[in-house]
């Protein structure tokens, strides 16, 4: 029996206890698995994706479980061992999967009205006194899981392009996920952190700021993993892009991440130049 839902980190045991009971439990090969990398809880993502996969089993004909990795790199390992079908990637992890497994084909990714982009932010508390990057020198930061974008990846570099490397800060650590990031920066635990823009709008009014926005990053998107046949990723790709101008098109896209209005086509080649960036980084 396939349990999507175990995991080493005490902080997430009950809720993951919950969620394996509430959804059921299949024989892998009854069911195809959606993957989704854990940068919200575990409950929060089931709940988001839910609609989407409703949608895409009644047309498909086959039932469809999600997995919610344990961690970024759980979530990457497991479209590696062909123990997931499909699935949602943030984009430096699908760089990183991309990069070793030609079989991995983009489904398409999110697109809001005509913007193709996102973009994370450095934030610090309101009543914090520093102007920029560079006065994070000797303070503590706080990064997401290592293999996150927008909250690892990306600040990291615009920490380096500041003239604070890691080494120069007071301490740091890498949080579970967005969320957990924004609390630590609020509770004073951390001087500052880097979340995307959706959890930072979330945390604004109990008293976040943006002390620099990242740069923009092409958006998330949805991958057919190395044992999906062809048919079969076609089949989804199209579903998941004919979404716009349905009458589930709102309650799907916008659940999954709010402005969401369509699923686009999506090229390895729009994620060159991040691919270059997370290498400058020396990772």
């Amino acid at each position: 029996m396939l349990n999507p839902f175990t995991s080493r980190r005490p902080a997430f045991r009950l809720g993951l206890l919950l969620l394996a009971l509430l959804l059921p439990m299949t024989v892998r090969g009854e069911a195809l698995i959606f993957g989704v990398h854990p940068y919200l809880h575990p409950s929060v993502l089931v709940d988001r994706f839910k609609p989407l996969i409703d949608y895409l089993q009644v047309r498909v004909g086959q039932p469809i479980r999600i997995r919610v990795g344990t961690s970024y790199e759980d979530h990457i390992q497991a479209f590696r061992r062909g123990e997931v079908d499909f699935g949602y990637f943030g984009p430096a992890s699908f760089i990183k999967l991309a990069s070793t497994d030609q079989r991995i084909r983009p489904l398409g990714r999110l697109g809001f009205a005509g913007k193709k982009t996102f973009r994370g932010a450095v934030v610090v508390r309101t009543d914090s006194p520093y102007k920029s990057l560079g006065d994070l020198r000797g303070k503590r930061f706080a990064f997401g899981d290592p293999n996150s974008t927008l909250s690892s990846l990306v600040p990291r570099k615009m920490l380096q392009e500041a003239g604070v490397g890691l080494d120069q800060l007071g301490a740091y650590d890498n949080l579970n996920n967005h969320h957990n990031v924004a609390l630590a920066v609020l509770l004073g635990k951390f001087d500052a952190g880097s979340v995307k823009e959706e959890v930072f709008r979330e945390f604004e009014p109990r008293g976040l700021r943006v002390l620099q926005w990242s740069p923009d990053i092409p958006t998330h998107l949805f991958v057919a993993g190395p044992g999906l046949s062809d048919p079969l990723a076609r089949r989804l790709a199209g579903l998941m892009q004919q979404l716009r101008g349905s009458d589930q098109a709102v309650a799907i896209l916008s659940r999954i991440k709010l402005g969401t209005t369509n699923i686009i086509p999506a090229s390895p080649m729009e994620y060159e130049p991040l691919r270059r960036l997370i290498l400058s980084n020396g990772q």
